[in-house]
Order: structure tokens, then sequence, then C-alpha cells
């Protein structure tokens, strides 16, 4: 081996040595005369002939037929078992426990407690380090929301455009005071809120109103719907048992014609059954009408593009809620003055909005071409349009309605989606560490999407996250570091 370290025998000197010597040909005393010239032994040579016979026959030996098999070992080192221990934590809803038995049934590799308490905590305070560099441009469309595991608070706010989790903490209270350092955080971030989605829990917009947020604050759509959709649950119910009374009435009915017996005092008469049956099914129709009236009264435009204008959407709103306050049910009478027409002015903010925003563009346009921008636009990923693919002349002003549309926002139901897939994390540890939070924040913003529109990117790709990564980068990043210190320990 210490031939290898002569610095005049470099490695084309080597090859050149080599075929020399497998030269059949060469004539008698040249191994000597390359000896001398060289500075080496001659045994040097011949072994280095032999080693280049040896490699040439491994190259130019026949290989098996077909494809060649992939590997399939991997090699389990610290790495890998730190990598592994950071996905289980992530993916899988499971306790350090089932993180140290997976790898002891998948690797053989036995890790204590501790070990991998002390891991996990090392990567979340890296991740929650990470997260903090994220910075876009672009205008955020923000929902924040409260989960709660036991009595702590979990303070999560996402961008209503690219799903974007910007925070995901938890706190020891959901005061004003809490939710104000909160959005001052992200304003110091870099973060520019085009406006704010809550369910008007008081902490959110006293937070706002403390940090001079500077955006407008939308009443949440997504909760609104989901009263009115217990309501319809509820008067459904009403129905259906209102049907069986009356389905009983008839056969007591009919069983009494048949025989002498008397009915039972106090059973409800066939013909009262009757009465309030097609009351409570009367009751269930004109509260769906009614119902739907206000939803699609909210909604920018139909499916056909044509815009609504606020003026239409509020007349609409009102007569639905006085017809609803006369149907004569206290509930649908309540959900209507109390959560419909008391917040009506938030409600139609969206609207007003928008038909601002639009007002410039609508004034040269006819009501055919604007109908046809804004069918474009919601549409365009199902049909892949593109603003290329728009006449020349309406291209300019396309982009400007599209980029106002963008920016429409009424609804905090991504934050709902977001607590669901946070629930099993925070039932299975039954609280929250200090290193879950970080580490899920993480894996959600970086993870690609599998379907729905925003399939094939992720959270950090879709808000145009300055030099995002992919959630393989992120782990090595993470990775890393950490190994760099067990080396130095």
């Amino acid at each position: 081996m210490s031939h290898y370290r002569l610095e005049h025998i470099d490695l084309s000197t080597r090859i050149e040595l080599g075929l020399q010597m497998l030269d059949s040909s060469r004539v008698w005393g040249q191994v000597s005369a390359l000896s001398k010239k060289h500075g080496v032994s001659r045994k040097f040579l011949y072994q280095l002939g032999t080693q280049m016979r040896n490699a040439l026959e491994v190259a130019l030996s026949a290989k098996p037929v077909g494809r060649k098999p992939k590997a399939e070992r991997v090699t389990i080192d610290q790495a890998f078992l730190n990598r592994a221990i950071l996905v289980l934590a992530m993916v899988v809803p499971g306790t350090v426990r089932s993180i140290q038995l997976v790898l002891e049934l998948l690797f053989g590799q036995h890790k204590s407690i501790g070990v991998i308490s002390e891991t996990l905590q090392a990567f979340g305070d890296a991740a929650q380090d990470y997260n903090a560099t994220l910075r876009t441009t672009l205008p955020m469309l923000g929902e924040a929301d409260e989960i709660f595991q036991g009595k702590q608070p979990c303070l999560t706010v996402v961008d209503g455009r690219s799903f974007l989790v910007l925070n995901l903490s938890a706190e020891q209270s959901r005061d004003a005071t809490t939710w104000g350092v909160t959005l001052l955080e992200l304003l110091e971030r870099g973060f520019q809120f085009h406006d704010l989605s809550s369910d008007g829990a008081k902490g959110i917009t006293a937070g706002m109103r403390d940090a001079e947020l500077n955006a407008p604050h939308r009443p949440d759509l997504f909760h609104l719907l989901r009263k009115g959709h217990r309501i319809t649950r509820r008067l459904e119910t009403d129905a259906y048992q209102a049907m069986e009374r009356t389905e009983k009435a008839h056969r007591a009915q009919l069983k009494a014609s048949s025989s002498r017996r008397r009915t039972k005092s106090g059973r409800m008469s066939y013909a009262k059954a009757q009465a309030k049956e097609t009351q409570a099914i009367e009751l269930l129709d004109c509260w769906e009408w009614l119902f739907g009236e206000i939803r699609h009264a909210l909604r920018p435009f139909n499916a056909e593009g044509e815009c609504q204008t606020v003026t239409q959407a509020r007349h609409t709103i009102e007569t639905a809620v006085a017809l609803l306050s006369e149907l004569g049910s206290g509930k649908v009478k309540a959900f209507a003055q109390r959560q419909i027409l008391k917040h009506l002015d938030e409600l139609l903010a969206p609207l007003v909005w928008l038909e601002q925003s639009l007002a410039p563009q609508a004034e040269h346009l006819d009501s055919q071409t604007m109908a046809f921008i804004v069918w474009a636009w919601m549409y365009q990923r199902q049909l892949e349009i593109t603003i290329d693919d728009l006449d020349p002349s309406l291209q300019k002003v396309a982009q400007t309605m599209w980029s106002r549309l963008d920016l429409f926002h009424r609804a905090s139901s991504l934050s709902e989606s977001l607590h669901s897939w946070l629930r099993p994390h925070l039932q299975v540890h039954r609280g929250m560490p200090d290193w879950l939070l970080p580490l899920l924040q993480l894996f959600w913003n970086h993870h690609p999407f599998q379907r729905g529109k925003r399939k094939g990117k992720s959270p950090v790709q879709w808000a145009d996250v300055e030099q995002a990564c992919s959630l393989s980068q992120v782990l090595d990043r993470l990775i890393r570091p950490r190994l760099s210190e067990q080396a130095i320990v």
C-alpha cells in the first residue's frame, strides 16, 4: 500500500504501466527499464499488471441477461435511525413507545425511551427555528382558530389560499394578549394579511385590535353554515318522527275499526297526526329552501360566472330572514335573527370588497365579457385555462380581475380541516409535547398534496416561499446538525 503514496505515480501513469505489463509482445528487459524510469520495483509493476487484468475481467465479463435488479439493502446507521424516528413522529399518530417498538421490529435496533425523547426534542427545537425562517411576499388570507387538548389551547393560523400553516403553538391562554403577541410575531416575520377570518372568538378579535393588524376581520361562514346544517338535521328528525307517529296512528285506527275494542285514551288521532306530519314536512321544506337562498345570496357569482350585486344579496337575505321568522319555529327564528340578520353587514363585507375591486373593470366591459372572465377563473384548473389562452385584448384586464378574485375570502374551513388532522396526534400523546407541534407544522408545510385543486405541490410552493425546500431536503437539514453534535459528544 506504500506505493499509493508515491506522488509521481498518478492514476494515468498507473493505467499506462498496467497496459504495458499486459502487452504480450513486450521485449525482454522492458520491465527493468520501466522500473528504473519510474523509480519503482519490478514487484510493483507485476502486481500492477495483475490488478489491471483482474479489473478488466470484472468489467468485461458477461453479465446476467435483463434489467439490473434493484438493491434491497439499506444501511442502518445513526442517520437512518434518526430519520426513522423523525418520520414516525410526524406521519403516524403514535407514542414514543410505539416508535421504540417499530425500531425493534423493523430494524432490530433497541433505543431507550429517553434517547428517543431526547432526539425528538432536539428535532423539535430545530424545526421551530426552521419554521420561523419561512418568508413570502404574497398577502395571506388568514384563518385563525383554536383547538384544545384538555384545557390547553393551541393557536392555529392558516393561509386560506395555499394552506400554509403560519402558526401552530401551544399556549397557556387564548386571551387578547396571547393572540396579539402571536399576530405581532407573524407581522415581524414579514407576513402581510389581506384579511383574517375566525369564528367570532373574543380573544382573536381583541388580539387583532391590540396588534393593530390593519386587516379586515371576516366572520366565519363555515361555522354559520354548520349551525344551519344542525337545524336541518333536527328538522329532518322531527319530520321522520312525525311520519312514524302518523303510521302508528293509522295502524291503530285500522285495528280499532276492525275490532270492537275502544282505543286507549290519550293516543293521538290519525287526523291530528297527519296534520302534524304535514306541518313538520312543510317546515323542513321551507327551511331548506330559504336557507339555500341565503347561501346562494352570499356567493359572489353563479355557475355561469354572473356576478351578484351587494344590493341584490342584501335584499334576498333580508326577505329570507323575514320569512324564516314567520315559520313558527323558535330555533329557526333565533338562527335567522341572531346569526344572520345581526351579522348581515359583516357577512356581506367580502361581497362589498369584491364589488368595489371589480368596479373599474365593470365600467369598461359588458356583462357577458365579465361573466366569461369570471367563468374562466372558476374553471382554470379543471380546464387548464391560462391567461395566454384568452383573447389578447382581454389578457391584461383578465389578469387584474383574476388577482382580485384570488383574494376573495370568507371562511375558515381550512383551519378546521387542519384541526381534524391534528386531533389524532394530540389525543394519542394526551397533550402537546414541546417537540410535537413544530414537527407537525414542518411536515404539513412541506408535504405535497395528493388530491384536490392543490395536487402535486406543497403549501410552501403554493405560497411562493423563498427558497422552498422539499420535505426530504428539510429532513436532511434537521438530521445533519444532530449527527454533528453526537459526533462531538
